[in-house]
């Protein structure tokens, strides 16, 4: 039986690296999105389509895309970092255009999707050890993505609950830093590593509103 699912951002990186190992046994359907509806992956059981988080009409367009099919899985990765790495202040624009992407069109997209799932579902929000307040390397750096980060951590925790009874898990997941445009080429993980982990989530019945690094639960 051959599973459906969807992944927001895989035109590279994590996302890129995720569908190209999900199709590879040829048991799972993926719907891809990038902002220009384009991806390097050709294969039989995916597709493209263009979706900018930041836009509701194209967030309703891609939905509306979906229709009836009923969904197994959805990986939220697409997200935004604007910032100066070494620049602790907040900047309102940079503010709001970050939380439009890796928040609000995140929870909308979602929040959308969610008649269509499947019991037994997963969904997967892609975070960052930016946004745990476990953090042990803290700093004041990067505010908005991390701010961006914690509150999609807190709508895991929650929608979690929400879908406690449709026994639909909903986790999130630390990549850590990873080889990418956002990572840059001196991080210490390739995409291919987390996108590993992120099968092996999926293929595994797993406690929901749980926190993920490398294989293990980890403090939020």
């Amino acid at each position: 039986m051959i599973k459906y699912g969807i992944i927001t951002g895989s035109s590279r990186g994590i996302g890129l690296a995720t569908a190209q190992l999900l199709l590879q046994d040829g048991s799972t359907e993926v719907i891809g999105t990038s902002t220009s509806g384009q991806s390097d992956i050709k294969a039989q059981h995916f597709k493209c389509l263009p979706l900018e988080l930041s836009d509701g009409t194209s967030i309703n367009n891609f939905v509306r895309h979906i229709g009836d099919r009923k969904i197994d899985f959805l990986i939220n990765n697409a997200a935004i970092l604007v910032e100066d790495w070494h620049t602790p202040e907040i900047n309102m624009q940079q503010l709001r255009k970050t939380f439009e992407v890796n928040l609000f069109g995140t929870i909308a997209l979602t929040e959308a999707l969610l008649p269509q799932f499947n019991t037994n579902a997963h969904i997967i929000n892609i975070t960052s050890n930016w946004g745990a307040f476990s953090d042990p390397h803290f700093d004041p750096y990067q505010p908005h993505y991390k701010m961006s980060k914690a509150a999609l951590n807190m709508y895991t925790k929650l929608l979690a609950k929400r879908l406690e009874e449709k026994n639909i898990t909903v986790s999130s997941l630390d990549p850590g830093w990873v080889q990418s445009d956002m990572g840059g080429d001196n991080a210490s993980r390739p995409p291919k590593a987390v996108a590993t982990e992120i099968l092996h989530l999926l293929d595994t019945k797993v406690e929901t509103g749980q926190f993920w690094n490398e294989g293990k639960v980890r403090n939020w």
